[in-house]
């Protein structure tokens, strides 16, 4: 039997992603070993080798790619694959031992990190085009690459060994919790996925606070806060606004409890070419529970959501449109009814089972 060894060190050990992926190993028939940060893991058919959580980037970078890699050296695996571009040294030096290694690509990080805060934003092209070009080298290094979306491959031009997957939920078990809708007084919004300012997290939340005054609504927010001061503003404005919640970072299950109780999702996020090319996971939980979406006008998405009309779109960076979009769906029930039957309907397209194939025939092709 084939041994896979699956290896991140930055994502949790119950990452959907890399769940779903280790479930299609498994059914397979692969030999699956598992490392990753201390935390919950509930798969009986993978070998689990947790290690050390690390807090801060620089120290996981060093102590946590060292300690994956003893790890990974000891499993001695036919096939490694890694899910954190911050392991492409990890990768190349197993290739240097004659592995055979897949490097799965969840974003276009070089654009990522044009966004993010914990770069000082007079470094952030110098520190994207160092990315790039590094990313670029190591993947040609690589037996084989993963990617979510199409585009990502126009950066890795004549790299001819690859699987496309998107992030596709579990239909089955969106089918399974969907309907938990009750009627009543209030508007539910829902937020699932990472918090962050480039999430509009903020201008969703002013949206919220302006119409809070006019309608009896709430608006739940699920997942984790990485940003200290976002957490502290979050903090500030449950306390002085009714309706509004921090859920915390739940169990995917959980999360999509609360999920499949409210009656519209919103899926804003500021631009920038790595968001605009995405397949958030939440869009399609989203339409398999029967959520109305209200969503950043983006083209990709677009394509998307107005198969069967199931959403609303907006200027993610303008409260005042995003609140006028939310309270369209707030003052006409017969619209997010139809919107909810519209998502159902175009959902069981976007189906983990439907695409889990790939993964297989890349792996074959190793």
């Amino acid at each position: 039997m084939m041994k896979v060894c699956v290896i991140t060190t930055v994502h949790p050990p119950d990452d959907i992603r890399i769940s779903k992926e280790l479930e299609t190993l498994v059914k397979a028939g692969y030999n699956v070993v598992y490392i990753a940060q201390k935390g919950k893991f509930g798969k009986d058919k993978v070998e689990y080798r947790p290690i050390t959580r690390y807090h801060g980037r620089i120290i996981r970078l060093v102590k946590g790619s060292r300690e994956a890699l003893e790890q990974a050296l000891e499993v001695n695996a036919d096939i490694y694959h890694f899910h954190d571009p911050e392991l492409i040294g990890l990768g190349k030096k197993l290739k240097r031992r004659g592995k055979k290694v897949v490097y799965d690509i969840h974003e276009e990080y070089p654009s990522v990190i044009l966004s993010k805060n914990w770069v000082p934003r007079y470094l952030r092209k110098v520190v994207a085009r160092l990315v790039d070009s590094y990313e670029r080298r190591a993947v040609y290094l690589m037996d084989g690459i993963v990617v979510v979306v199409p585009e990502q491959l126009e950066r890795f031009s004549g790299k001819e060994k690859f699987a496309i997957l998107p992030n596709f939920p579990d239909t089955q078990l969106l089918e399974s919790i969907r309907n938990k809708k009750k009627d009543g007084e209030d508007v539910k919004f829902v937020y699932s996925g990472s918090i962050d300012i480039d999430r509009s997290i903020v201008e969703m939340i002013e949206a919220f606070v302006m119409l809070r005054k006019k309608y009896h609504i709430r608006f739940d927010l699920l997942g984790p806060i990485h940003d200290k001061s976002l957490r502290n503003y979050i903090t500030e404005k449950e306390s002085q606004t009714d309706g509004l919640a921090y859920r915390g970072t739940l169990a995917h299950n959980d999360a999509l409890e609360i999920v499949s109780e409210s009656d519209v999702g919103l899926m804003v996020m500021h631009r920038g070419r790595s968001k605009e090319m995405s397949s958030p996971l939440k869009m399609y939980e989203y339409l398999g529970l029967g959520l109305p979406i209200i969503a950043s006008d983006f083209r990709k998405w677009r394509e998307i959501l107005d198969e069967k009309p199931c959403a609303l779109f907006v200027d993610p960076d303008s409260p005042s449109d995003i609140a006028e979009k939310m309270e369209i769906l707030i003052k006409d029930k017969k619209l997010r009814n139809n919107m909810r039957e519209n998502a159902i309907e175009i959902s069981s397209k976007y189906s983990w089972k439907s695409i889990e194939n790939r993964l297989l025939t890349l792996y074959r092709s190793l």
